[in-house]
């Protein structure tokens, strides 16, 4: 008892520092408990029966055509990258068109899954370019960039 009556500052200091660690615990819990998870959470579930091959990726750069200098196919997550080089003499609809025309190397399947994004881009024909079109997996077709007025 004497210990006790000589020593209450440092019990309740202890204390108090006791309860402060577990507060703080027990926020750090609330805001970061999936840190260990993966990073894309619950989004990914099912992309291993929807999986891109090389040979869809191949076909894509078969129907873009020949007025593309490189076309580069890219996945990451759900959403399927297609960045292109247009050649000196393509025009932006024809780049559209090409776009167009590569759904064809997906399934329906891959089609409901992904969403595709299309980068057009040309050294040459700097005021129309670049073209961007996007396709969300829940609609049909692309939703491009409108041209821009030649000045």
């Amino acid at each position: 008892m004497k210990f006790i009556k000589k020593h209450i500052k440092m019990i309740i200091g202890v204390i108090v520092i006791l309860l402060l660690v577990g507060v703080l615990l027990f926020l750090k819990e609330v805001f970061y408990s999936s840190e260990n998870g993966p990073i894309y959470g619950t989004r990914l579930e099912g992309k291993d029966k929807v999986k891109i091959s090389d040979d869809t990726k191949n076909k894509v750069k078969e129907l873009m055509g020949e007025g593309f200098a490189s076309v580069n196919v890219r996945i990451q997550g759900r959403i399927i990258y297609i960045e292109a080089k247009a050649g000196p003499e393509l025009e932006p609809g024809a780049a559209r068109e090409a776009g167009n025309k590569s759904l064809e190397a997906f399934t329906e399947a891959e089609k409901v899954y992904y969403d595709i994004q299309y980068l057009i881009d040309s050294d040459t024909n700097t005021t129309q370019y670049p073209v961007l079109g996007y396709k969300h997996h829940s609609k049909g077709g692309i939703n491009w960039t409108r041209d821009r007025a030649v000045n």
